[in-house]
């Protein structure tokens, strides 16, 4: 039941991808956290600011009414009753599926070269999730830095948003979309080339009617043009999967509110004079600013400062979502990054961590920013049978046409018992269950304006700043 459960979940929610495995050269906020200590709060004194109610922070109890109705989109996404053909043909408008050829293309060289073995990987998995089903899938993996209006055969199957063929719409990469044209085109087109595995999954659900994740053989298929958008999540949909809110804080005041917010490890970080300091935050405007910058007179002496945020009170599992303008990374990895993070209490361990499911937990990082339109999600943990020391999987999520840098955008987490879901602006981009399932115990929420790996070279400006400024952040969770 659960299984059966999960699939549709699946199918009425966004799907996202198989990730990446963490081989980037960037820094990572997980360096500086796998040797911190937890640290102890901030003295300063309360002021009004964020709103906590008493959260279920183990919860694993389901809403009264059906959920699976109620996460549905105003339209259900699948509108096809499934019915095999008499003879147990594969044909998509009276085109036999052994004439198509299919390509899963890469629109630009990083996207390329980031996910070259990704796509490697991808190929052979859609190849099995066909064969499954019972049909065999012809796919070539292709790089266009352009649009493509070329046909690659006479029918095409065709991962990617590259692409022009009649029928198809203009692409819009805030939205997942898959269809079939009247020509018989079938296309799938998401936010990044890691989405099309499950998007592939949806398809044969709906249309060759086998379960998602499942390995039972379909009985054929006759389909005929259609068009499906993936829904957003928002706070309707959260509502009726029966979350409420448990805490937020839009930053109203002049100041954080510490009886509920706390500096993380307070003091010296790295020994080339690296600090966290609570003097790094401020609050003006309903906006929450973490400054990165070097001080001759710091508090703990010459050196860089910045700071590491969290919540007093740790959660196992919900929606965890924060609006973010990023700071902007002029000098690599000798400057300060942004990170919207969730951390265990000793995911590093292989003896506490257990690949995510011990009492160690896992390390979530919702949002590290690299470029103005490029960012990473990953999960850490260690006790992977097989691999010594930390074991991580990476989603990158690049070229979307935003500017992180400049404007603010909404990084979110919905962390259930099978799955963790990262979504940008409600538009799902990663899907996990890294290792061996999602982490069940509390875990510190982390807003944090990363420390740089060294010391400021010499061509870093001795006056430069950085900062990463939040408008709101808020914590949802299931209640009994």
């Amino acid at each position: 039941m659960l299984k059966r459960l999960t699939c549709l979940f699946l199918s009425l929610m966004i799907l996202s991808a198989a990730l990446l495995s963490c081989a980037s050269g960037e820094p990572r906020h997980g360096d500086e956290s796998r040797t911190a200590e937890s640290g102890s709060a901030s003295d300063k004194s309360g002021t009004d600011g964020a709103s906590v109610s008493d959260p279920e922070t183990e919860s694993t109890a389901e809403p009264a009414s059906e959920p699976v109705e109620l996460m549905g989109p105003p339209v259900p996404v699948y509108e096809y009753e499934y019915a095999a053909p008499e003879d147990g043909s594969f044909t998509v408008c009276g085109i036999p599926l052994s004439e198509y050829k299919a390509v899963l293309y890469f629109p630009t060289d990083a996207d390329y070269s980031l996910m070259v073995d990704e796509g490697t990987r991808m190929k052979k998995a859609l190849k099995r999730m066909a064969e499954t089903a019972g049909f065999e899938l012809d796919l070539s993996t292709a790089k266009n830095d352009r649009y493509d209006t070329e046909r690659k055969s006479e029918h095409e199957i065709l991962f990617g948003y590259n692409f022009r063929r009649e029928g198809i719409p203009e692409p819009d990469l805030k939205k997942n979309y898959y269809g079939v044209t009247e020509d018989g085109t079938v296309y799938f087109c998401a936010a990044g080339p890691l989405l099309y595995e499950d998007l592939f999954g949806m398809f044969l659900e709906e249309f060759f009617g086998v379960p998602y994740g499942s390995e039972e053989p379909s009985g054929g298929c006759a389909v005929s043009p259609f068009y499906r958008e993936l829904p957003q999540m928002d706070a309707e949909r959260l509502t009726a999967m029966g979350y409420s809110v448990v805490f937020e804080d839009d930053f109203d005041g002049d100041d954080l509110d510490w009886d509920v917010w706390e500096v993380r490890g307070p003091g010296p970080r790295y020994d080339y004079g690296a600090y966290v300091c609570g003097s790094q935050v401020s609050v003006s405007d309903g906006l929450f600013t973490i400054t990165g910058e070097y001080r001759e007179d710091g508090e703990y002496g010459a050196g860089l400062y910045s700071a590491f945020v969290r919540p007093k009170q740790f959660y196992c599992r919900g929606y965890f979502e924060a609006s973010i303008r990023c700071s902007e990374m002029k000098y690599g990895s000798n400057d300060f990054w942004s990170a919207f993070w969730i951390q265990g209490p000793s995911p590093y361990s292989p003896e506490q961590s257990q690949g995510g499911i011990g009492p160690g937990g896992c390390e979530i990082d919702i949002m590290e920013c690299w470029t103005a339109d490029r960012y990473s999600v990953d999960f850490w943990v260690s006790g992977v049978e097989g691999v010594s020391g930390l074991s991580c999987e990476r989603t990158d999520v690049p070229n979307l046409g935003n500017n992180y840098f400049e404007e603010f955008h909404t990084f979110a987490l919905l962390w259930e018992e099978d799955y963790y879901w990262a979504f940008l602006d409600g538009q799902l981009v990663a899907r996990n269950a890294h290792a061996y399932g999602t982490s069940n115990v509390n875990e510190e929420v982390l807003l944090t304006l990363c420390l740089p790996q060294g010391a400021f070279p010499d061509y870093v400006p001795r006056d430069y700043k950085a900062e990463m400024v939040t408008d709101w952040i808020r914590i949802w969770q299931k209640q009994p």
